[in-house]
């Protein structure tokens, strides 16, 4: 009887704190530009909460640049990060193209992100 109270408390708790959870689904879309990009542009997502930064998800661009996606965040912002992999492992690299754009999240949705590829240095995260 004690096993079978302790599993319905640990069960209730878990429930409980999944749904006090304050992450909520936001769809994205944008479009990528870049002069002359090589490989594939890697999107990756990341949930601004005050000064904090989470990737939270990573995706591909189409051939023509633009994307769509949706993520879960908690925070009011989102960050999305685009890069030309041009070696293909999945990181920024020295040479390659990339940008980054933030968006402010209101009633769960973000307006469309422009982002435009450049051979800056790579970011440091």
């Amino acid at each position: 009887m004690l096993s079978r109270y302790f599993t319905a408390s640990i069960l209730s708790a878990g429930l409980f704190a999944l749904g006090c959870s304050a992450s909520r689904d936001v769809e994205v879309t944008g479009q990528v530009s870049a002069a002359s990009a090589q490989g594939e542009i890697v999107l990756e997502f990341f949930d601004v909460n005050g000064n904090e930064k989470t990737s939270v998800h990573t995706a591909k661009a189409e051939a023509d640049g633009s994307f769509k996606a949706t993520v879960s965040v908690e925070g009011d912002e989102l960050l999305v990060r685009a890069l030309a992999d041009a070696d293909a492992d999945g990181a920024c690299s020295d040479g390659e193209q990339w940008g980054e754009a933030t968006a402010k999240i209101e009633d769960d949705k973000v307006e469309p992100i422009t982002i435009a590829l450049s051979s800056a240095a790579c970011p440091s995260e």
